[in-house]
C-alpha cells in the first residue's frame, strides 16, 4: 500500500468571459462543469476524502465552483473548503508558502486555483515539463519521508496529469 503523501494541483474549470464581468467573478460555463465532472470522476477513482486531506481553493468564483463540483463528484458536498485569499494572483512560491503550512497529520491535499501559477508550481516541485489546461490536475508524490512542511523545489514526482 502507498502511504506517501499526495498533492492534487487542480486548475479551474472554464469559465465565461462576459464584457464587464470581474475576472475575479467570472462563473464556469455550462461545458466547464462538464469537463470539470468528468475528470472529478478519475480523481474519485484514486481517493477518498478523510479527516487527512485538506482542500484549499483561491476565492475566485471559478476556482470555488470547480471545487465544489469536485466534491460533489467525490461524495463529499460538505466536505470544509479553506478559502485562501492569497492565492489569487499570486506566484508559485507564494503557494508554496501557503503548502508549507499544512500540518504533518495531512496525507492529501487538493488545491484548486488559477494558471500560470499552477503550471509553475508542478514543475519547481518536480523539475518536469508541465501545462495544466482547465479542469486538469496534477497528482504529485512527495519523496519518502516528506512533509507538506518540508515540500521544496525538486522533492516531489509528477505521478500524472489528468485532463
Amino acid at each position: 500500500m502507498d502511504n506517501s503523501k499526495k498533492l492534487y494541483i487542480i486548475r479551474h474549470a472554464k469559465a465565461e468571459t462576459i464584457p464587464g464581468i470581474n475576472d475575479f467573478d467570472r462563473a464556469l460555463t455550462s461545458e466547464g462543469i462538464q469537463h470539470a465532472k468528468q475528470v472529478a470522476e478519475k480523481l474519485t477513482a484514486k481517493l477518498t476524502l478523510n479527516e487527512n486531506s485538506v482542500v484549499i481553493s483561491s476565492p475566485a468564483n471559478r476556482a470555488l465552483q470547480t471545487a465544489r463540483v469536485f466534491l460533489d463528484v467525490m461524495g463529499s458536498p460538505s466536505f470544509d473548503i479553506q478559502i485562501e485569499e492569497s492565492i489569487y494572483e499570486c506566484t508559485y512560491k507564494h503557494l508554496l508558502s501557503v503548502i508549507n503550512t499544512i500540518p504533518d497529520h495531512i496525507d492529501h491535499v487538493l488545491l484548486f486555483g488559477h494558471n500560470p501559477t499552477l503550471t509553475d508550481l508542478v514543475e519547481f516541485l518536480t523539475r518536469k515539463s508541465a501545462y495544466l489546461r482547465t479542469s486538469s490536475f496534477a497528482e504529485i508524490k512527495l519523496d519518502t519521508g516528506f512533509t507538506f512542511q518540508m515540500l521544496s523545489g525538486n522533492c516531489a514526482d509528477l505521478v500524472q496529469i489528468i485532463d
